[in-house]
């Protein structure tokens, strides 16, 4: 069976290009679900995913890479030994990265521990359009910054689509929360939330007082926990190799700053593959006991040790969403047919995410 997908497909410098092509699907072995696909969330950052691909795939060139991993649907066929889907289910999972598929598609096929039921009363896009940032958000707070509910967390960038949803996590766990912003679009959307964030640390009026805050806000303690969402942005270097490199798109914050920020113990939770450290924070790490606990959600996807623990997020993810614990942070949609226009010619997605309808 062939599906159409979008994919990224070009480089010219730091922008993307994505074409839709038709691509022969796996067929469906005894664990496999046929996925009729309604709705699919957007990476906000694209380039991010595609450097992982290049990494996983160890390829250079003329690979293309997928536009997204969010995805619900409708099940429209189950292997032999499929147990807890059936056709006509409605579900919702994420694509692990080394099925190299896109979620930007009318069908995809994946395993029945990558897909849970959706509740009726939660829509395709809302279900889409959160599903990887709550599982990123749990692994983040609870498995890797082992959280309490006497807890301080600092998130940086609170209005993105994973920003959002960790704070909302972190506030239903009993943490305190503070967040910071860089615009009057992100401070008004924090300030919509309908819970408490105990600071919202304002870039537009002044960049380098964030430490004063957050030791006025803990007392001279420092938080417990910093969860560094900031993007990153991909280029192609002019060298013979083509290589692919990363360089940051958000310098407000250094990492002077974020380490001087936590508390003894404290937890630099970042979502950057190259993170280098200079010798005088690793002294502070040091004098701290603190220590950096890198994020990516994808491995617990790629280690089949983990998947009994993976299922258990997305169900409890889908049922916070269901009961409204988890509001999905939309900015907008987009029609299947109109992707390539609209994905080659959007800025960077600073609120929110966007969703694709199928």
């Amino acid at each position: 069976m062939k599906a159409k997908s979008f994919f990224v497909d070009s480089w010219e410098g730091s922008a993307q290009k994505i074409t839709c092509r038709e691509v022969q699907l796996q067929p469906l072995d005894k664990n496999g679900v046929l996925v009729k696909v309604k709705a699919c969330g957007l990476l906000n950052s694209q380039l991010e995913y595609a450097a992982v691909s290049h990494i996983l795939f160890k390829t250079n060139n003329n690979k293309y890479f997928p536009v997204g991993y969010d995805v619900a649907g409708i099940v429209a066929g189950v292997g032999s030994d499929v147990t807890t889907v059936t056709k006509g289910d409605h579900v919702v999972g994420i694509i692990p990265v080394d099925y190299d598929q896109s979620s930007c598609s009318d069908y995809v096929v994946l395993q029945e521990f990558d897909i849970v039921l959706k509740p009726e009363r939660v829509s395709f896009v809302d279900a889409a359009g959160c599903i990887s940032d709550a599982v990123k958000s749990y692994i983040a707070l609870h498995y890797l910054g082992k959280m309490t509910s006497d807890s301080t967390v600092l998130v940086l960038d609170g209005a993105s689509s994973f920003g959002s949803i960790c704070i909302q996590l972190a506030r239903h766990w009993g943490a305190k929360v503070l967040s910071t912003c860089s615009s009057e679009d992100e401070k008004r959307y924090l300030q919509s939330l309908d819970i408490d964030v105990s600071h919202i640390i304002d870039f537009t009026i002044k960049t380098d007082y964030i430490k004063s805050i957050v030791m006025l806000e803990t007392g001279g303690m420092g938080v417990d926990i910093v969860v560094d969402s900031r993007k990153e942005i991909l280029s192609k270097t002019n060298d013979e190799s083509n290589a692919i490199t990363l360089k940051n798109s958000n310098s407000i914050i250094s990492h002077h700053d974020i380490i001087s920020c936590l508390a003894v113990g404290g937890k630099w939770i970042t979502s950057k593959a190259d993170l280098q450290l200079d010798p005088p924070h690793s002294r502070q790490l040091y004098l701290r006991c603190a220590s950096v606990c890198f994020l990516f959600e994808q491995a617990w996807m790629l280690s089949a040790c983990q998947q009994g623990r993976y299922q258990h997020i997305l169900m409890d993810t889908v049922e916070k969403i269901n009961s409204k614990v988890i509001r999905p942070n939309i900015h907008h949609t987009v029609a299947f047919d109109g992707l390539a226009d609209f994905f080659n010619s959007q800025d960077d997605l600073r609120v929110g995410k966007v969703v694709v309808t199928v």
